[in-house]
């Protein structure tokens, strides 16, 4: 990794073209020649989808917005739960906790690469391996050294992750020994990829802003259904709190706009308000609701 950058919220949020300015934590950890390649290569990237934008893109890009700021959401969630888990010696869900942690966060930069084609449930339901290997490759664009630092802290997570959910050694973590994947390490690598899709969206914002400001719509597509709606394979569930904030989103959203534009206030209370215990005992889920991201 190289030197740590000079470039301030406001520089990134200039050279992205984002309305945003974001306190990031972790891509400042590289170099200013990294981030601005960064920046310009998600730009060129996004410019096509600019000059072609349209209100059904506009619905595309939200949904692609919104399912990635919940799966960081999730993500923060699970982080603090691990954390909890650690502090009360919840040893078993350890493995489990620090692989979805990270999994979520790539799969959140990988909904907002303007390179990445949406192909609706086939996106969402991208197999693990799959997750793990385009998010590590698409690292390179910031810092070949950082995508072969964590491709193989993630395929390791999945590994343990995996011993422990079908086999589950006697030994338990211990098994492991120096090897086991470090929550604090797999709390950064997360918050890395949330930036990153922060990032993505706020470079995109920056092409339609320049190229089609619009304001544009969200028409009636079946792959809005993709935010709300949750099958089984014995029930078919649509969500409240989602079809609530949908509703609000669908009157509301003109243009693509940077992760931390969608996050609003009642949406990210309202989340971790779920997760809340009745008698207000046991694990806190608002411990730290900005520890991938600041969202409020």
């Amino acid at each position: 990794m190289t030197t740590a950058t000079g470039l301030s919220a406001a520089d990134i949020a200039r050279l992205a073209g984002s309305d945003f300015e974001y306190r990031y934590r972790e891509v400042p950890k590289f170099g200013d020649a990294d981030i601005r390649q960064c920046i310009t290569r998600t730009r060129t990237l996004a410019a096509p989808i600019a000059t072609s934008f349209n209100d059904e893109r506009n619905a595309e890009w939200f949904i692609r917005s919104y399912l990635a700021l919940k799966l960081v959401l999730a993500s923060t969630l699970l982080a603090n739960t691990a954390l909890y888990a650690r502090d009360h010696n919840l040893q078993s869900v350890r493995p489990y906790l620090s692989y979805y942690l990270m999994l979520n966060c790539c799969r959140a930069f990988i909904f907002t690469l303007p390179c990445m084609p949406w192909q609706g449930l086939t996106t969402i339901e991208m197999t693990h391996s799959k997750i793990l290997n385009v998010a590590t490759d698409k690292l390179k664009r910031l810092s070949s050294d950082e995508e072969e630092r964590c491709g193989p802290i993630l395929r390791v997570a999945k590994q343990q992750r995996d011993l422990f959910s079908y086999r589950f050694p006697a030994t338990g973590l211990s098994l492991f020994g120096a090897n086991l994947v470090d929550l604090d390490v797999a709390i950064d690598i997360a918050r890395l990829f949330a930036e990153l899709a922060q990032l993505n969206l706020a470079c995109l914002e920056g092409e339609i802003r320049k190229q089609a400001p619009g304001p544009f719509s969200i028409p009636q597509a079946d792959d809005i259904w993709h935010t709300v709606r949750y099958l089984t394979a014995g029930e078919d569930f649509v969500d409240d709190d989602d079809y609530q904030r949908v509703g609000y989103f669908y009157r509301k959203y003109k243009r693509p706009v940077a992760l931390i534009g969608i996050a609003t206030e009642g949406l990210v209370e309202d989340f971790f308000g779920a997760w809340s215990s009745d008698n207000g005992e046991g694990f806190d889920p608002d411990r730290d609701t900005s520890l991938l991201l600041d969202l409020l």
